[in-house]
């Protein structure tokens, strides 16, 4: 059983490292987003030439190992726990081990090496990739780190200048891109599920089938809102999207992305409230995420982030504001009944005959009408 520990004991606390007088952020794991999430302790999956990397750590600290099956398992682990694998002996002779190959830490296959391993964690690993990007413009640091390369597998110069090479050269891709698109545009939605669900929930597929003049964009967002929130604006200013929609729970979230069309069905406004749902232990996802996590955990903190979250999703509200959102209702959703509470804020209400779930016929012959009318 894969547990997807939402932000993991490495990344969850809470310290703001962004120096506005030196315009720089320390990456660190007890840092607030996207600080924490850019940590190699932080638990971005990804796959590296045929190994599975359970975290930047874990593939860093399995370079020191030469016995393939000791690498592989190291790999696998999560931040914390690699860390715990971290040895020295490999010092004396600064020989690492990647696949049965010895390679000299302080040569250039080295550090091509290291730098493909943080590329495939920024393509592959959404998370990751949205909070770099989020870093836009702003000099990253890391004070923690050793700063003799003969003691340490990456020192911390290395280490963010291998992520802003990234990022700068991601963002120089993205507005050559944009240039040439730029007079056949396609039209993109950024849809946010529901709770305990993914990207890969069925309304993702009839969204795609249905309108297919747009790009879907379909993030699996993460389970505690203190990285949830913050993680989706992030994306909302990569992708610009021309409408958000967002079902149950990421009705929610859709709601509070201030600045964009957005299509809240059946949300779920007081999710802390939902006792049946939010409930902490280990829970299954209902649809496969991209990290292959099968379950994920609830803490008493993940239930109190919600509750301090959902006390202030209502603040930003402008009359302008009210314009750019509206309400989708089913008649018969046994679930959750918040249109009154969005009727406090909020004008614009479509009902529809359905249930809590989207069915097709809901999205077919109601939501796509309503997206298409929405963006012209």
């Amino acid at each position: 059983m894969k547990v997807n520990n939402i932000l993991d004991n490495e990344c969850s606390r809470s310290k703001d490292y962004f120096d506005p007088v030196t315009n720089t952020i320390d990456i660190r794991s007890d840092g607030l987003y996207p600080s924490n999430v850019l940590s190699n302790l932080c638990s971005n999956g990804f796959r590296f030439e045929g190994m599975v990397c359970g975290s930047m750590e874990g593939f860093l600290q399995s370079l020191k190992r030469k016995d393939p099956n000791k690498q592989r398992q190291i790999c696998s682990m999560k931040g914390g726990n690699a860390r715990k694998m971290s040895v020295t002996f490999w010092q004396t002779e600064q020989i690492v081990w990647w696949k049965g190959q010895a390679i000299d830490r302080q040569s250039n296959d080295f550090r091509q090496l290291i730098h493909r391993a943080y590329k495939a964690m920024f393509d592959q690993n959404e998370r990751f990739r949205t909070a770099l990007m989020q870093t836009r413009g702003i000099a990253l640091i890391h004070t923690s780190g050793e700063d003799n390369p003969y003691k340490t597998i990456l020192t911390p110069t290395e280490f963010c200048g291998i992520l802003m090479d990234i990022r700068d050269s991601y963002d120089l891709r993205d507005k050559t891109q944009e240039l040439k698109e730029k007079s056949v545009r396609r039209k993109k939605l950024l849809y946010m599920h529901g709770f305990g669900s993914s990207a890969a929930s069925g309304t993702v597929t009839m969204l795609r089938k249905h309108l297919p003049g747009f790009d879907v964009v379909a993030p699996d967002i993460p389970v505690d809102p203190a990285e949830g929130l913050p993680f989706l604006r992030g994306l909302c200013m990569n992708e610009q999207p021309d409408v958000v929609v967002g079902t149950s729970m990421g009705g929610m979230y859709a709601l509070q992305m201030h600045g964009y069309k957005r299509i809240c069905v059946n949300p779920a406004f007081e999710m802390s409230n939902k006792s049946k749902v939010l409930t902490t232990g280990i829970h299954e996802y209902s649809n496969p995420r991209k990290d292959s996590s099968t379950h994920f955990e609830i803490t008493s903190d993940t239930i109190r982030h919600f509750a301090e979250m959902e006390e202030h999703q209502f603040d930003a509200v402008t009359d302008v504001d009210r314009k750019q959102v509206w309400g989708m209702f089913a008649d018969n959703d046994t679930q959750v009944d918040e249109e009154p509470l969005f009727l406090q804020h909020y004008t614009q209400v479509i009902h529809f005959s359905g249930e809590h779930r989207l069915d097709e016929a809901a999205i077919k012959n109601v939501l796509v009408p309503l997206i298409n009318n929405i963006v012209q």
